[in-house]
Parts: C-alpha cells; sequence; structure tokens
C-alpha cells in the first residue's frame, strides 16, 4: 500500500488548482508527456501542462515488475479506460479522496503490458474514453523520448 501512497501524493500536488473534467481539459492545446524520475520515487510519466500544476493523467511503474498504477484526475466511476489504436484496456479503479483534485480522482493498477500501453509505448498513441467519447492523449514527437524513457526505466 505505501508504494501506492506516494505516486497518488504526488499526483495530487501536482494537480492542485486542476479544474473541470479530465475529458475538458483533454481537448485544450498544451498538453504534453513529461517523464518524472528520482531516486527515492517510482519512474512515473504525467499528461499535462508544463510547468504547472495542471495534470491529466499519471503513469507509475514497479522497475523490473509489469504493474503500473494509473491515476486520473476529474473522472469518476469503477474504471479508468485506455486506448492505443484498436487495443482497449480497462483497470479497475477506485475513487480515492484527495481535496487537492478537485473533481475527484481514480486510481487503478494493472499491467504494463496492457494491450492499450504496450500500443503507446510502440506509437505514443494513447486515448482516455470517457462517456463512449475517446480524448486523445497521442504523444508529439517532441514527447516521444519521455514515454519511451518511461517504459525502459519500467523494464517494459
Amino acid at each position: 500500500m505505501a508504494s501506492r501512497i506516494a505516486p497518488v501524493v504526488v499526483l495530487g500536488l501536482l494537480a492542485a488548482g486542476l479544474t473541470g473534467c479530465a475529458h475538458e481539459k483533454v481537448a485544450q492545446d498544451g498538453y504534453h508527456w513529461a517523464y518524472l524520475e528520482s531516486a527515492a520515487e517510482a519512474p512515473r510519466l504525467a499528461y499535462g501542462r508544463p510547468n504547472s500544476d495542471d495534470v491529466v493523467l499519471m503513469l507509475s511503474c514497479s522497475p523490473g515488475q509489469d504493474r503500473v498504477d494509473v491515476s486520473a484526475v476529474g473522472l469518476s466511476g469503477g474504471e479508468i479506460v485506455l486506448a492505443s489504436g484498436r487495443a482497449e484496456s480497462r483497470f479497475a479503479a477506485a475513487q480515492v479522496d484527495d481535496a487537492m483534485a478537485e473533481g475527484g480522482l481514480l486510481e487503478a493498477r494493472g499491467k504494463t503490458s496492457a494491450p492499450a500501453l504496450d500500443g503507446f509505448r510502440k506509437s505514443g498513441d494513447l486515448a482516455l474514453l470517457t462517456k463512449g467519447e475517446r480524448h486523445s492523449l497521442a504523444a508529439g514527437s517532441a514527447d516521444r523520448g519521455n514515454v519511451k524513457a518511461f517504459f525502459r526505466a519500467c523494464g517494459a
């Protein structure tokens, strides 16, 4: 459980000041993938506005294990659904009370090798599916190095 707390605390701190739903944020320009590495914490990959606290989605892995924690701000429900191309992965999620994350925080655990994440690792294509709509989180050419670095650090 302690290994899950650090990414949630980081996400909560990064999400301070986030307003609106995740699917509304995704449609806005200026969002990028940032690889966050620290000797004290697990490798993380965050989708948000650079140099701000505005983060929509965060992935955190356990190096050498086929395990990923997925956190999404501004969503509700019992799952986080990610897609890459035709591959779709559903992650059973729990609502987490976090005063810093307006609009709610969903936290899920799955496999780094999940089809959507494997597709994301290979192509940079990722979408968040909410309420029957597909919201692109695709990594632009400038972000692909961050995506590759994250999955390399995870051992995928």
